[in-house]
């Protein structure tokens, strides 16, 4: 390349860069391809770092102590950076940290970016592995200060050095300029509308020219999720005609993942986005129910509907998306089970079923097989399906705190129902009661994933009954 590179490797303590801090940062300044310049520091992260970082790099809390600080050294990293292509091995880790450091200090960060691992990828498809340990090994790299930010970064000029000696020019050239394909913004959108986006959970929505809802999608990254949509090297088409509409962004943050979930899924919903296909209030869904016949025997019927109500949710077997994927489970689950097709609404005969004829039935539609015996074979059948139980006694409180811990968002839920949401900010609370408790299967599957995530057991707890009733007089302590 005859572009000024900025060869950057960084030592971290974890990998997210919004939770994480910098520890070591190297810097290569390569012109003429040949290193003119070199910067390395150990960096004080103002946090403390992990044993198993201080195992895997070598850097102790004790060596970061007395180490200057990212702002006392942003100046000096950022005339080392000024000019150049941004060049690091898995790229993003590390213009993330970078972009959130500089964001800190006031500064913009968006250089040009070429990541040698998806050089690296493009150019050896038929391996397996890209990280830097392998390339070290495959291409017989030299690096003795392995898991050091300026070693690391010795290592990845020592890879680019390699490709372009034994590369055809031809060939890395395009290698190249495909791994470093510019995000492609529509001519009304410019990188300062995307720099300001916030870098926290919550919903995106974007809109057309004439102010149309096109699209809503969420996040845990706002800012990097939107800028994806801009620079993804495999978008659909569809996604590619999206992209090119986007007039503009409007974006509301939440406390946490299931705060986005929630409201995404609502929104979709009230606002019908142009390009959003799933989770639509017109959607209608297959439910099959379960009831018993005079024999004792479970019967399932497909009934059409748009809602459920929470009343009735605990007879649902199963949630389907269309008429033909239910009959398709069924004639499966048929088979798999060796269940009666007159019961589980295959077949509309008043005498035997056809399975029963040729021997795939064991005989429930004419009382030849215990109820007991079938029955638990069609629940097992609908096991992974079923809608199920509410795992409390009660309706239990959800809440959700930003990661500064001053504010955040609390949910009541019953009964897989949202009944109320509010949220609380600098001892200060504002809560709203949900019009109705109608069950809706698309809060139900996020309620459950959520519940079901063995972390957040801390961020629930039991309510009173009583207390749903004075939910919108409760302050987020009561609850």
């Amino acid at each position: 390349m005859n572009e000024p590179l900025a060869i950057v490797d960084l030592e971290t303590t974890g990998m997210s860069a919004l939770y994480g801090r910098i520890i070591e940062i190297g810097i290569l300044r390569v012109e003429g391809e040949k290193i003119q310049r070199t910067f390395s520091s150990l960096v004080n992260p103002d946090c403390y770092i992990h044993p198993m970082i201080e195992q895997l790099t070598g850097i102790s809390n004790r060596d970061v102590e007395d180490a200057p600080s990212f702002s006392s050294i942003a100046r000096e990293v950022s005339k080392m950076l000024s000019g150049a292509v941004f060049v690091a091995h898995n790229a993003r880790f590390d213009y993330g940290f970078l972009k959130v450091e500089f964001a800190r200090t006031g500064r913009e960060f968006s250089p040009r970016c070429l990541c040698t691992m998806r050089l690296s990828r493009r150019l050896f498809p038929h391996h397996r592995h890209h990280d830097l340990s392998s390339l070290i090994d495959r291409h017989g790299l030299s690096c003795p200060d392995r898991h050091r930010a300026l070693g690391d970064a010795r290592a990845v000029y020592e890879f680019l050095r390699r490709v372009e000696q034994d590369e055809d020019p031809d060939r890395l050239a395009e290698a190249i300029r495909h791994v470093m394909k510019e995000k492609k913004l529509p001519v009304q959108i410019d990188r300062v509308m995307l720099a300001d986006l916030p870098d926290k959970h919550g919903v995106y929505l974007f809109y057309g020219p004439q102010n149309e809802l096109l699209y809503v999608g969420k996040s845990k990254n706002i800012r990097g999720r939107v800028q994806g949509h801009f620079a993804g090297d495999d978008r659909s088409a569809k996604g590619m005609e999206m992209c090119r509409q986007v007039h503009r962004i409007e974006t509301r943050t939440t406390a946490g993942e299931l705060g986005a979930l929630l409201l995404e899924s609502s929104l979709i919903k009230e606002l019908h986005p142009i390009y959003n296909r799933m989770s639509r209030s017109t959607r209608r869904l297959i439910l099959a129910r379960k009831s018993l016949t005079r024999e004792g025997y479970l019967a399932v019927t497909l009934e059409k509907t748009e809602h459920i109500a929470s009343d009735t949710a605990s007879n649902i077997l199963a949630v389907f998306k269309s008429q033909r994927q239910a009959e398709d489970f069924l004639r499966d689950a048929a088979k798999a089970h060796r269940l009666c097709q007159r019961l589980i609404g295959l077949e509309s005969t008043r005498g035997p079923c056809f399975g029963y004829q040729i021997h795939t039935c064991d005989g429930a539609c004419v009382g030849e097989e215990p109820a007991l015996r079938y029955n638990m074979r069609v629940e097992a059948a609908f096991a992974g399906r079923k809608v199920k139980a509410w795992p409390f006694k009660g309706p239990i409180l959800v809440k959700e705190q930003t990661s500064d811990g001053e504010t955040g968002e609390a949910f009541l839920v019953d009964n897989w129902c949202l009944v109320g949401s509010g949220r609380f900010a600098d001892g200060t609370e504002h809560f709203d009661r949900r019009p109705s408790q109608r069950f809706d299967y698309d809060t139900y599957k996020i309620l459950f994933r959520f519940i079901s995530e063995r972390s957040h057991g801390r961020m629930i707890r039991n309510v009173p009954e009583g207390m749903i009733h004075s939910w919108e007089g409760a302050s987020h302590e009561q609850l």
